[in-house]
């Protein structure tokens, strides 16, 4: 379960996570004598529901900040995206009654123009964080909602918030009808193909790995915690605390070959022709300096991955990789 929530709770609430994302709102039931008027606690959480979440691409299950008024803290409730959307995001929608949005905001100056959404006026506002991209609707003196997006790119962030906007929206008081969403997460692909029996670590001989510098020549099979259904073979560095990164083959038999972290949507800065099966090589693969990877399609809906790198000397990143793909390649399953 990726955790990736808690960095933007904790930017945005300065708080620890805990359950029971409430926010008091006024009720209609009777005071007890003596007491001041009952007040109707709503979940946060409960702006998005299972269905809309869904199509969305998030997962149901929602993580929940309370409100803290001596922080000027609204309520609020993350989500992160399911684990076959790319790109990787996390949802937060925050909601209050009894704060001042002027203090909260702490003089933030507004970025662009309101926007009419779903009945209510949003606003862009900045965030702590680059890539967050939060949308504001007042709706009273001491009332108000937003939806942000973190971690892909800004413009990309916006993009995905405003399509949220309108289905927290509908479950504010006095919001408009969510529209109909056309789902976003893909169907998950079934394993399948000549991967799907395939042994990574068979794609290297002994004798083939030997040929790689400073490359041990026993590898080691593991199943992927972070792509599903992926198995990859690791033959370690040999160097010690020199710059030779480990050799890494993955095969996945239910991962298209842009789908790889990293790589998808990301295209590669050249490629390797190697007997007429063309490899994409991506130096700095995932933004990680001294690490290169290179993917190779076998079917429409799965594909190879050969990763390793070298640190200290930048004009080295790849050469492991680029020699290790035609010995690879010759021993792929058919």
């Amino acid at each position: 379960m990726r955790m990736k929530w808690q960095a933007v709770a904790s930017l945005a609430a300065l708080a620890v996570v805990v359950s029971g994302c409430t926010v008091a709102v006024g009720g209609s039931a009777s005071p007890v004598p003596g007491q001041g008027p009952i007040v109707k606690a709503v979940d946060a959480c409960s702006l998005l529901d299972e269905g809309q979440l869904d199509a969305l691409g998030y997962e149901a299950k929602g993580r929940s900040v309370p409100e803290n008024k001596d922080r000027n803290q609204s309520a609020m409730c993350l989500w992160n995206t399911k684990d076959d959307v790319e790109p990787s995001a996390i949802l937060n929608v925050g909601y209050t009654t009894d704060i001042d949005f002027n203090e909260y905001i702490a003089g933030a100056v507004p970025k662009g123009d309101p926007q009419q959404i779903a009945g209510f006026s949003w606003r862009q506002y900045p965030s702590l964080l680059s890539d967050d991209c939060v949308l504001y609707a007042l709706l009273g003196d001491k009332s108000f909602a937003y939806v942000s997006v973190s971690e892909p790119p800004l413009e990309k962030s916006c993009e995905l918030a405003k399509a949220a906007v309108p289905q927290v929206a509908a479950h504010l008081p006095g919001g408009q009808d969510a529209p109909s969403i056309t789902p976003t997460a893909p169907a998950k692909t079934e394993p399948g193909g000549p991967l799907l029996s395939a042994d990574p670590c068979a794609t290297l001989k002994p004798d083939q790995v030997a040929q790689l510098k400073n490359i041990s020549p026993t590898g080691e099979k593991d199943n992927s915690s972070a792509v599903p259904n992926a198995t990859y073979c690791l033959w370690d560095d040999t160097d010690g605390d020199e710059g030779q990164k480990a050799f890494e083959v993955w095969f996945g038999p239910s991962t298209p070959v842009g789908d790889w972290p990293g790589a998808n949507n990301v295209a590669p800065t050249e490629t390797v022709d190697v007997g007429g099966k063309k490899w994409g090589v991506f130096p700095n693969m995932g933004g990680l300096r001294a690490t290169c990877g290179a993917t190779l399609p076998i079917t429409d809906t799965s594909s190879v991955q050969v990763v390793s790198g070298f640190i200290g000397d930048d004009t080295k990143t790849c050469d492991a990789v680029k020699q290790g793909l035609p010995l690879v390649t010759a021993n792929l399953p058919s």
